[in-house]
């Protein structure tokens, strides 16, 4: 499933999309931003399946989250687009993700990482943040 805009693609939680269904419309507005491929369970017909879903908006990526129950999730990852030679894309997956704290600037961005191993939280241009009272956790990978 590619989300690709808020608003301009109506999405569903698997378990609410007719199974014949196998087409969703893309709609591509910049492959420069940063895309987060989220893996979760669905159930299905008394057996739990695993979904994948391709986003490109933050604010998306929180709707989604918030629809679906964290036992569900199996991991997030996010997507650079890379300028060097190699891949176009860096997949790096998200240890721990949290919301900022009430006090916090909005340039933060609307989401923190923390990337793989890395020991730092990071905003959304990967910068290293420093702690703050009052962020809410909302995912953390499974050890």
């Amino acid at each position: 499933m590619f989300i690709t805009a808020p608003g301009l693609v109506q999405h569903f939680h698997p378990s609410q999309v007719a199974p014949r269904q196998s087409h969703w419309q893309a709609i591509t507005l910049s492959m420069e931003r940063p895309w987060y491929l989220l893996v979760y369970d669905v159930s299905y017909r008394g057996k739990k399946v695993s979904q994948t879903s391709l986003v490109a908006w933050d604010s998306t990526l929180l709707d989604m989250l918030a629809q679906i129950p964290v036992a569900n999730l199996t991991g997030i990852a996010r997507l650079d687009r890379r300028r060097d030679s190699g891949p176009s894309w860096s997949v790096s997956w998200i240890g721990a993700l949290w919301a900022p704290a009430p006090c916090e600037a909005a340039s933060v961005g609307p989401l923190l990482f923390k990337l793989d191993d890395d020991p730092h939280v990071r905003n959304a241009l990967l910068l290293p943040m420093p702690a703050a009272p009052g962020r809410r956790l909302l995912y953390k990978a499974s050890a």
